[in-house]
């Protein structure tokens, strides 16, 4: 059986969202921390400035663990669309991977502290930005039908 070429994406857009994605990561969980820190010092500011009601009650383990998840969404839904219908599903699997092997090389690196909770947390992340795509992925199928 043969793809229409509606069926058929560019592949070459949805590599340009993959990429940034796995550059930051790969920079945000691989440099070493001095490099690092200034992002998440960053990050914890604009958490605490923007939704203060919502982070108020959380202490620095849990809004670090809520940026592990945020950092692998964009690389959940980029995956997703990568894979397209029928395999988006996988994306999680691979978000998980590429969480794994950064935690395995942190084991290398100087300054750096792997930890199996931040796995956890990369996953969940990869997950919902997987989600997100595929709800883009079968909405745009059922458009298509209607």
């Amino acid at each position: 059986m043969t793809r229409s070429t509606e069926d058929v994406s560019p592949l070459v857009p949805r590599l340009v969202l993959a990429a940034p994605s796995g550059a930051a990561i790969l920079a945000l969980t691989l440099a070493p921390r001095s490099v690092v820190a200034p992002a998440r010092g960053a990050f914890m500011a604009l958490a605490e400035r923007f939704a203060a009601p919502l982070v108020a009650d959380l202490g620095y383990p849990q809004l670090e663990s809520g940026l592990n998840a945020v950092l692998f969404i964009p690389l959940g839904a980029a995956l997703a669309l990568l894979l397209g219908r029928r395999l988006w599903i996988l994306a999680p699997l691979l978000g998980f991977g590429v969480s794994f092997a950064v935690e395995y090389a942190q084991m290398r690196i100087p300054g750096r502290v792997p930890d199996l909770q931040d796995v956890l947390w990369n996953t969940l992340g990869a997950a919902a930005g997987a989600a997100v795509a595929a709800l883009v992925l079968l909405g745009g199928r059922a458009r298509r039908r209607a």
